[in-house]
């Protein structure tokens, strides 16, 4: 039985016995053990259950009784020809399971294959390696992303762009994304550069590596000035243009602003729950990328704060006139804020607000509730709920930004519910060391803006706590007064 054992051991933990049929099926033949080769499968499986290497919970379902146990099987194969035993399973499971049942072991499939590709160029193998990326990245494991991402890059042909253009550009923008949240900003400009230099890809299908290096730009390096001006170009590429001018372009916001305030208070409950789902690409495209202009914007400092007003109004709009997108409770959440903050008009926010609410809860994805959750709890309910229901809500967007790759507005929640444990009342040590656990989450997914406002508040916590040698100044264990540099949005 040692060669069942050896094919069992490469296909996980846990398997089905439709996976080990085919896999035994096809190898049986290559051991010179006849008895074994003689033995059905289910024959096989249940000499190893009563063995004890494998256990079976359900009908048809096993595992094996141990790690270690799993790990010995493994052992069994030499290990010069490990690789590509391995990866001969894989080409098997490849070749003959179903598609429903190659979903369900994707990641195991993918990993078989990847064992022994060095010089391997093969498009099939690409493919699974860029679906099993695009189901990582649905589940939010950015390593594995990025893993099955740069392994089916590497499968690729040298006239990929030309001959699989779009596989190859959903490859290198799942890598790009997967790298800019981890951190690895060099590996992440590569991957985006080797995109934005190929003249054959149209500005949409450049839209994810765009966002990255966007994204890197305004959180990691805080060039919000930057960030601003590429964002108005690309979406002058989309059609989507601004007034020239800081006075022309505020005179329009303010206009514009009030239009669109109306229109939205004159919008029924049953027309915001009628609205069709936005499909049309350059509307997608133009929403992902006004939303990260409008914090940008404010970021920047003051001469562009037109350009927070214009592109909101410009996101409320696309979302009544051509349909709901991911993005559209984010828009009608900062039409609340500048209802508030602006006009001064609490009542219209709040209503606006729970509008914002209702979008979002009608949105099957969530890619857009961390933004949403920050700016509706931070900038319009702070004002006119009761601070303590606050902070389940900033949890909420927080846990949300992390598992769908938002990690700046996911950080900027975080941040926020220590502000209000503060404003609460909550014991200095417990925001100390939410603060501590915090910034340390911040420094690693180098997101710049929050580590250094963080900052801010656990010297504040030390000052308060007497465990600073001045009570009057922000210098200590966390931070130096003197050592920050002040923004324009500072």
């Amino acid at each position: 039985a040692q060669g069942f054992l050896q094919c069992a051991a490469c296909l996980g933990a846990s398997f089905v016995a439709e996976t080990i049929h085919i896999v035994w099926h096809d190898k049986r033949m290559s051991y010179m053990d006849s008895s074994t080769v003689e033995s059905s499968t289910e024959e096989l499986l249940t000499t190893m259950v009563e063995e004890n290497y494998l256990e079976s919970p359900k009908n048809n379902e096993y595992r094996w009784t141990h790690d270690n146990v799993q790990q010995a099987a493994s052992s069994l194969i030499e290990e010069e020809s490990r690789a590509s035993f391995r990866h001969s399973i894989g080409e098997v499971l490849y070749k003959e399971l179903s598609v429903n049942v190659l979903d369900t072991y994707l990641f195991e499939v993918a990993n078989l294959l990847n064992t022994a590709t060095a010089g391997v160029t093969n498009i099939d193998y690409a493919k699974i390696n860029l679906t099993a990326a695009e189901k990582a990245r649905n589940v939010s494991a950015f390593e594995k992303c990025s893993d099955y991402a740069s392994k089916g890059i590497r499968m690729l042909r040298n006239d990929t762009w030309t001959s699989h253009p779009e596989m190859t550009v959903k490859l290198y923008s799942l890598a790009a994304e997967a790298e800019r949240f981890l951190g690895r900003h060099n590996q992440m400009e590569m991957y985006c550069s080797e995109v934005l230099a190929q003249k054959s890809i149209s500005i949409l299908q450049k839209k994810e590596v765009y966002l990255a290096r966007l994204d890197r730009m305004a959180n990691a390096e805080l060039r919000h000035e930057d960030a601003v001006r590429l964002c108005l170009s690309i979406l002058k590429e989309l059609k989507c243009r601004f007034p020239r001018g800081r006075v022309k372009g505020l005179v329009k916001a303010l206009v514009l602003v009030h239009r669109t305030v109306k229109m939205v208070k004159q919008t029924s409950t049953e027309m915001l729950e009628s609205l069709p789902v936005l499909e049309d690409p350059l509307k997608l495209a133009a929403m992902a990328y006004l939303t990260r202009l409008t914090l940008w914007s404010f970021l920047a400092g003051e001469k562009f704060g037109h350009f927070i007003l214009l592109a909101v109004t410009k996101m409320v709009h696309i979302t009544l006139s051509y349909g709901l997108s991911e993005l559209s409770a984010n828009s009608l959440t900062l039409l609340g804020a500048i209802s508030l903050h602006i006009m001064g008009d609490v009542d219209t926010a709040q209503s606006i607000g729970e509008s914002a609410m209702q979008l979002q809860e009608r949105c099957e994805s969530e890619t857009g509730k961390a933004r949403t959750f920050l700016v509706l709890h931070a900038y319009v309910f702070y004002h006119v709920k009761p601070l303590q229901s606050l902070s389940k809500s900033f949890l909420e967007g927080y846990q949300s930004g992390m598992r769908t790759g938002d990690g700046a507005n996911a950080l900027w929640c975080l941040f926020n519910n220590i502000v209000t444990l503060y404003m609460t009342g909550k014991p200095l040590k417990v925001i100390e060391e939410k603060c501590r656990a915090s910034i340390t989450q911040m420094v690693e997914m180098k997101e710049e803006d929050q580590a250094s406002c963080i900052r801010i508040y656990w010297q504040f916590c030390f000052n308060l706590m007497g465990s600073s040698n001045s009570t009057v100044e922000l210098d200590g264990k966390a931070m130096d007064e003197k050592e920050v540099i002040f923004t324009d949005a500072s």
